[in-house]
């Protein structure tokens, strides 16, 4: 294992011979991420898609969480009524996941817990998605009153109509099992490194 690379104290990230691991670290908070996480994260992955001796990123969580999504405690703290300032917010997500989209080196998601809301979506733009047999995953916004409408077009793509629509307007987490057999998922190891 390499030397760790940080940005900031929400993620860091090691070299595995040619493979970049990047880790995000809020395990207290089931790895929610807010604006300063998502910033040190993009930051590791230019650093990976420009580092010649990178070959292949892995996106990881600490704790018992790969990412729950949005923490919602960030979120509640923005005034609807300042359009600029969500119209802002909402660009560097997508700028978030354009980069992700972009990288032009094979991307995975190790999945160890719980993926749901925009952890599940980034999970879903990666090129291959690994989840421990423990893993749930989804998009649960539904059950706090939040449309999906990122994921629903996500999910769709990746998972199918019928599925997409049982997921998204139950707010039902799927389990590892069901996402690998859904296709999506390539394998459920019981113990991750």
């Amino acid at each position: 294992m390499g030397a760790t690379s940080a940005v900031g104290g929400f993620a860091h990230s090691y070299r595995s011979g040619e493979v970049e691991v990047i880790v995000m670290n809020r395990p207290e908070k089931l790895n929610a991420w807010t604006e300063a996480m998502r910033s040190e994260l993009a930051e590791l992955f230019r650093r990976a898609r420009g580092d010649d001796g990178v070959g292949a990123v892995v996106l990881t969580g600490t704790g018992r969480g790969f990412c729950a999504g949005q923490d919602f405690a960030e979120a509640s703290r923005f005034d609807v009524a300042d359009q600029a300032r969500t119209e802002e917010w909402l660009d560097r997500i997508k700028d978030f996941y354009d980069l992700i989209r972009g990288m032009d080196k094979p991307t995975v998601a190790a999945i160890n817990g719980v993926a749901a809301g925009s952890g599940f979506q980034v999970a879903l733009l990666m090129d291959v998605r690994v989840a421990h047999t423990t893993a749930r995953l989804g998009q649960p916004e539904v059950n706090s009153g939040i449309p999906s409408i990122t994921g629903t077009y996500l999910i769709s793509t990746a998972l199918g109509p019928a599925r997409t629509a049982e997921l998204v307007l139950s707010g039902r987490l799927m389990t590892a099992h069901e996402a690998r057999a859904a296709g999506r998922f390539t394998r459920s190891p019981t113990a991750m490194s």
